[in-house]
């Protein structure tokens, strides 16, 4: 590594740590070999979103070692790139196999199924050539209204850290030479903000940013070993995290044991020019980002691009960026890129959707879905007679996805070919005009066009037949529950439109059937009537459009209603649903979503998720979440003058078709020292009369602090299926260093004192309550655990 760094000119090393999108150096062949001269002469750190070159594994793999090839035979030290993609739900790849969305994988409460996607997902990666993913997101999020909550998973920082050391495992494995190298992001409090609007500042004070936004990262990089990390967008204090070296070298590096790269955002280094505007060239805002620990920029080398003259000018000392570099060259070597940098593309086929990977797909979709309410009416029988299926979910594909998807990224293209207006967040290139938008990179200056552009643009059939080629099996909600009974199937409004013409029909239609379907939610992407996604923030969190009085008039008919409302963040349907017989929310769920809800309303499956986040009674009483503060929030006792401040359906919450109690709490000892382990064990039993699934959930509250403490924390969380009348008992094995808080002092610390234990099936549905009393105190260094191992003991 030495050697090699001292033999790099200062070309050489600043492309090293600057990306390309490859869409500028393609010609109708493939790469043109005059225009990769042109552009990249000394090579190149990262090729962006390498998997849309190609729709099939084999010729993905095909173009991937030509550009690697050219760059082995072509660039003076033969450095080659790596190349990297999303893959927040599955490889974000129009071939791979396809997942729910984060905030669906979280409702499973199951990091074990987590894990098994990520590695479906790196297996197919690696087989085509890339072997770096922008995934996953690792944000804690409390404010529905931010667009991006499907992103995530969820409220509570505990499930974030669980469920982001399981896809980090399962993504780069025990082994880099194997694996795919992950990314956490984005780094730090990118997903609170102010208006919950995407990219502006993040009001929260350090102990917020510590103790909450920060954990999920430091359980993925101690528990983990999580290689790469993206920057937040946004500014805390003042400092925009993209130039903040207490964030990214500080606290990163310093205090969480960060030893990869750091990426930016894509444009996040621009933006420290406009607009943050706290650099005045792109020049200066590069040498701000770099000096504060920004290894690599994405997608192009906007500030990057003249580090070389900041050096020869002495505006940057050349071993900031030699640091930059070796991380960077590291990765190479980690990934196995400088022994083989090409993969078999005959082999490449074979790696995508296996037998296996489908299975793991619809085993996922079955466990998120959340049973919100329920009288009685489901699961509907063989007797049901005729469903009318109605609502904008009803017969349409794209909605079952969300962005980050094959499905929302051809939405994308689809509207780039119409040339629309828009601007693209965070995407423009360098110049000393802040208002020239436009690139030397064609496919960022197609994106700008239409990115954030609004109303219904693309031909929804014709979008609709563009999935449906992506995933030839898939049906619509209509069709799976056509396989149940006769159906009749109408849209009676649009996702956006708040035009009201086609409700009389809906109406009609709700009156001929037996049972009523209402397919409602929102739909998440970057372009068109979505209402949800990147950019995608709302003002309000009622079902948009006319969706609103459509479920209002066809519940009003008295025909028995159930409710299958698809989202990526909560919606305010409390109201609106109030007559509905029943409630199931659907995390946008990808291509198994429509088999898992007909089998969900037929008893063919029984949910079993539990809610990651909490909903909110109106959007005036967001953020909403559980884990609030002793004397804040809805623990307080307050309310507004014109309703509620509790949510509605609370974080953890989740119904079944069956009953279960949880009995007999027990702990392995009441009275330890701070740091000591604890066993603290339960009965689970399902009381009912059909299998079913129960997610045992264990909080713990710290009774008196030197400082305010949440009224409860998440520390463990066990999901048991069980048959009717089958008991078990489960164990958790709580390490009471994860109290670990910083006291007034800013030291990090497990105070003495009394702790209460609550289990139960929700985080106000906790029956079973103890106390522990720590009879020492800790000081830590850092964290030492992050994840409470649970297991069932036994089974009756």
């Amino acid at each position: 590594m030495a050697d090699l760094l001292s033999r790099m000119t200062l070309e050489e090393k600043a492309a090293q740590v600057v990306g390309v999108f490859p869409g500028m150096f393609m010609g109708p062949a493939g790469p043109d070999p005059d225009k990769m001269s042109e552009l990249i002469p000394h090579g190149v750190g990262h090729i962006c979103m390498g998997g849309g070159l190609a729709r099939r594994p084999r010729e993905l793999a095909l173009v991937l070692n030509t550009i690697q090839e050219w760059l082995r035979d072509n660039t003076r030290l033969g450095i080659p790139a790596m190349v990297h993609n999303e893959s927040l739900c599955g490889l974000a790849q129009d071939s791979a196999t396809a997942f729910p969305t984060a905030i669906a994988l979280a409702a499973t409460f199951q990091p074990r199924l987590i894990e098994q996607m990520a590695g479906v997902a790196s297996r197919e990666a690696r087989a085509v050539g890339i072997n770096h993913v922008l995934s996953p997101v690792l944000d804690v999020n409390r404010d529905a209204r931010w667009g991006r909550v499907h992103e995530t998973y969820g409220e509570d920082p505990f499930l974030c850290t669980a469920m982001g050391i399981a896809f980090v495992r399962g993504m780069q494995t025990d082994d880099l030479g194997r694996g795919t190298i992950a990314t956490g992001k984005h780094f730090l409090g990118y997903s609170y903000t102010e208006g919950a609007l995407n990219q502006t500042a993040s009001p929260m004070g350090p102990r917020a940013v510590h103790e909450v936004y920060a954990l999920p990262f430091e359980g993925a990089i101690r528990d983990a070993g999580l290689a790469s990390v993206m920057n937040s967008y946004s500014e805390i204090d003042g400092v925009p995290v993209a130039g903040s070296r207490e964030l990214l070298t500080g606290l990163l590096r310093g205090q969480l044991g960060f030893q990869g790269c750091v990426v930016a955002d894509y444009s996040a280094v621009a933006r420290l020019r406009q607009p943050h505007a706290v650099a005045a060239t792109d020049a200066e805002a590069g040498v701000l980002a770099l000096s504060a620990g920004l290894d690599i920029e994405l997608p192009t080398g906007i500030g990057y691009s003249s580090l070389p003259d900041a050096i020869r000018d002495g505006d940057l000392d050349e071993s900031v960026l030699d640091f930059a570099v070796e991380r960077a060259l590291t990765q190479r070597f980690q990934v196995g890129l400088m022994d083989s940098p090409t993969v078999d593309p005959e082999e490449a086929t074979a790696a995508f959707n296996e037998p296996e990977a489908l299975k793991l797909s619809r085993t996922i979709t079955d466990a998120s879905l959340v049973l919100l309410e329920n009288d009685g009416t489901l699961p509907l029988g063989p007797d049901a007679g005729t469903v009318a299926v109605i609502g904008p979910m009803a017969d349409t594909l794209r909605g079952l996805f969300a962005a980050y998807t094959p499905a929302a990224a051809l939405e994308l293209f689809m509207a780039m070919s119409q040339g629309l207006g828009g601007s693209m967040a965070g995407v423009f290139e360098a110049s000393d005009d802040a208002d020239d938008s436009s690139t030397s990179d064609p496919t960022l200056d197609a994106v700008s066009q239409v990115f954030h552009s609004t109303g219904a643009i693309i031909d929804p059939a014709e979008l609709d037949q563009g999935i449906g080629d992506l995933y030839p099996t898939m049906g619509t909600i209509a069709d799976a529950i056509g396989q149940y009974a006769p159906v009749t199937s109408i849209k009676g409004c649009d996702w956006t439109r708040r035009e009201e013409d086609g409700i009389d029909e809906a109406v009609a239609v709700a009156q001929a059937a037996d049972v009523v379907v209402l397919a409602v939610g929102e739909k998440t992407g970057w372009v068109g009537d979505a209402t949800g996604g990147e950019g995608r923030d709302r003002k309000t969190l009622e079902l948009p459009g006319a969706q609103s009085q459509l479920v209002r008039r066809v519940i009003a008919t008295g025909v028995p209603t159930v409710a299958v409302v698809v989202s990526g963040r909560p919606l305010d349907i409390a109201g609106d649903l109030a007559g509905a017989k029943a409630i199931l929310q659907v995390w946008h769920p990808g291509p198994e979503g429509p088999q898992a809800i007909a089998a969900a309303l037929f008893s063919e499956l029984n949910p079993g998720g539990k809610l990651p986040v909490s909903f909110p009674a109106g959007v005036g009483v967001s953020p909403t979440y559980h884990g609030h503060k002793h004397g804040s929030g809805s623990s307080s006792d307050r309310a507004y003058v014109d309703g509620p401040s509790a949510p509605v359906w609370a974080f953890g919450h989740g119904r079944s078709y069956t009953s279960f109690e949880i009995s007999d709490l027990a702990l392995s000892d009441t009275s330890v020292r701070a740091g000591d382990v604890v066993v603290i064990a339960c009965g689970v039993k399902n009381t009912g009369d059909r299998a079913g699934d129960e997610v045992v959930q264990f909080y713990v509250r710290d009774v008196v602090g030197s400082i305010t403490r949440p009224v409860r924390q998440l520390a463990g969380f066990h999901r048991v299926s069980l048959d009717p009348g089958e008991s078990c008992r489960v164990e958790f094995d709580f390490d009471t260093s994860q109290l670990a808080f910083l006291d007034r002092n800013f030291e990090l610390v497990v105070e003495e004192g009394d702790i209460e234990v609550m289990i139960g099936s929700s985080s106000v549905d906790l029956p079973l309550r103890a106390n522990i009393r720590l009879i020492s105190s800790l000081k830590l260094d850092h964290r030492t655990s992050f994840t409470t191992t649970s297991r069932v003991d036994e089974r009756r």
